[in-house]
C-alpha cells in the first residue's frame, strides 16, 4: 500500500452531507462554518461563491465543486438577474476524521480547493465520473441514497488530495512530506513499523542525515517533530483498536507499540483528555447527540 493510502486509512475519515436542496430565484446561503474541511458541489444551476467581505471568489456552474481545508466563512447565492425558473440544487457536507493527525493533513491543503466540470483532470477523467455519480445520485435519490452520498463523498476527499499533489499546491505539512526524497522513506517506515521503537536517530541515518537535521526537516515541513508525529499514529491505531475491535486496553497498548500498558494509559489520557479503558464502553449516546446536531445545523442552512 502506498505512504498516501496508508495516511488516509488512518485518518478515518467520515463524511457527512448535510444540505441537499433546490435553491430558486434570489437567494443566499450562509455557511455555518466549523473547524472541519467542507466542501459544496452544484449539482444543477449556478451560484456565485462570497467571501466574509461580500467579494465574489468564483462562479460556480453544475458540475462544479468547491472544498475548504480550513475555517473560512463564506456564502454562496444566486447570479443576478436569477428568477424562480432558475433552479440551482446544492450539496454540502462536511469531512470529518478521528485522528489526532487531521489538522496536519489538512493544514498541508491550499484552503480553497475549486474543481470544474469541463476541466480535464489528472486521474483521466475519473474524478468527472465521480461527479456524475454524486449528481446522478442527487437527481434520482432512492433507497439507502444518504449513505451513498457519503461514500461518494469520501472518495471526492481522496481526489481532492491527488488534485493538489498533482498541481503543485502542496508546500507542507504531511503531504508535502510525501513528496520529499528525505522524508517520504521515513515516513513510510513509521506509517509500516508502528509496534517497533523507532528512534529518531535511526529514522535520520536512514535518509543521511544528522539527527537534528532530520527532525528540523521533519518539524518545518510536516509541522511536528517527529516524536509527536509518531505518538499520535501509535496512539490512533490503539484507538482504533479499542473502539472498533473491542479489544482489551493491555491488547491495545501492544498494538500501539508500547511496552506497557500504564505507559499506554498515560499518553493515551494525556493527548484524548480520557482513558483508554473508557473508550470501550458503548458511545452510541454521544455519537448520536453529534448527528443530532448536524441535523440542526442542516436545518439552520436550507
Amino acid at each position: 500500500m502506498d505512504t498516501l493510502s496508508e495516511l488516509l486509512r488512518h485518518l478515518r475519515l467520515d463524511t457527512r452531507v448535510f444540505h441537499r436542496e433546490v435553491h430558486c430565484g434570489a437567494w443566499s446561503l450562509d455557511a455555518e462554518y466549523e473547524p472541519k474541511a467542507m466542501f459544496h458541489l452544484v449539482a444543477a444551476g449556478q451560484c456565485l461563491l462570497e467571501t466574509a467581505d461580500g467579494r465574489v471568489a468564483c462562479r460556480l456552474e453544475a458540475g462544479d465543486a468547491v472544498l475548504f481545508a480550513r475555517q473560512a466563512s463564506h456564502r454562496l447565492r444566486s447570479v443576478p438577474a436569477s428568477t424562480y425558473e432558475d433552479a440551482t440544487v446544492l450539496l454540502c457536507g462536511y469531512f470529518e476524521f478521528a485522528s489526532p493527525l487531521s489538522q496536519v493533513l489538512l493544514a498541508s491543503l491550499p484552503p480553497l480547493l475549486v474543481f470544474r466540470a469541463r476541466d480535464e483532470d489528472a486521474d483521466g477523467g475519473s474524478a468527472a465520473m465521480l461527479f456524475r455519480l454524486i449528481l446522478a445520485e442527487t437527481a434520482h435519490p432512492s433507497a439507502g441514497g444518504g449513505a451513498l452520498l457519503d461514500k461518494l463523498a469520501d472518495a471526492l476527499f481522496v481526489y481532492a488530495v491527488r488534485h493538489a499533489l498533482s498541481e503543485g499546491q502542496v508546500t507542507q505539512g504531511v503531504l508535502r512530506g510525501l513528496l520529499d526524497a528525505q522524508l517520504a522513506p521515513a515516513l513510510l517506515r513509521i506509517h509500516r513499523q508502528l509496534q517497533v521503537p523507532l528512534k529518531v536517530e535511526d529514522l535520520a541515518r536512514e535518509v543521511h542525515l544528522s539527527r537534528a537535521a532530520f527532525a528540523r526537516r521533519f518539524r518545518e515541513i510536516v509541522g511536528l517533530p517527529p516524536i509527536a508525529y509518531m505518538t499520535a499514529l501509535k496512539l490512533q491505531a490503539g484507538q482504533e483498536a479499542l473502539q472498533r475491535r473491542g479489544v482489551s486496553v493491555a491488547k491495545a497498548a501492544e498494538i500501539a507499540g508500547y511496552a506497557t500498558e500504564a505507559a499506554f494509559s498515560r499518553a493515551y489520557h494525556r493527548v484524548f483528555g480520557r482513558t483508554p479503558g473508557s473508550e470501550r464502553r458503548p458511545a452510541t449516546g454521544r455519537r448520536r447527540t453529534r448527528r443530532g446536531e448536524r441535523g440542526k445545523r442542516a436545518h439552520h442552512l436550507s
